[in-house]
């Protein structure tokens, strides 16, 4: 079991990377969308969902607040919705052309962040990172 100290240091460390990622900034990657926008934006394209209920459960969200999200999409014509063809309570999800080119933006940029973020260290030291990242990957979040 971890020590006071070193569970200090991991949270000290989570703050720092929540910090210089800019997760807990108004909008995310100088774009008009807030963190959770831009995820729920994200998980549609790359994950394929296909109900708001599927986005609210693999972002655990409150299915409430997704919903508001999306009809803010809707509006803003970044998805579109259309009524589900195996159940008739429920909407499926798609992006529009508008919110394919979004989702690419904001790609780019997450791509572009890890890119400055790492910029400065040699290339062992980003082999190094990248080795600490895929070991915290499979500890964390790896099920058996």
């Amino acid at each position: 079991m971890l020590n006071k100290s070193e569970i200090s240091s991991i949270r000290n460390f989570n703050r720092d990377y929540t910090k210089l990622l800019g997760i807990m900034n108004k909008k995310v990657l100088n774009t008009p969308f807030s963190w959770t926008e831009g995820r729920v934006l994200l998980e549609i394209s790359f994950n394929n969902d296909k109900t708001p209920i599927e986005v609210a459960t693999n972002l655990d969200l409150d299915k409430s607040y997704t919903s508001r999200i999306l009809n803010r999409f809707e509006k803003k014509g970044l998805i579109s919705k259309s009524p589900s063809a195996t159940d008739s309570r429920s909407v499926e999800l798609s992006l529009t052309t508008e919110g394919q080119k979004m989702v690419k933006e904001l790609d780019d940029r997450s791509d572009q962040q890890i890119k400055d973020l790492l910029a400065n260290l040699s290339s062992t030291e980003q082999q190094q990172f990248f080795q600490s990242m895929a070991t915290l990957d499979k500890l964390l979040f790896t099920r058996k």
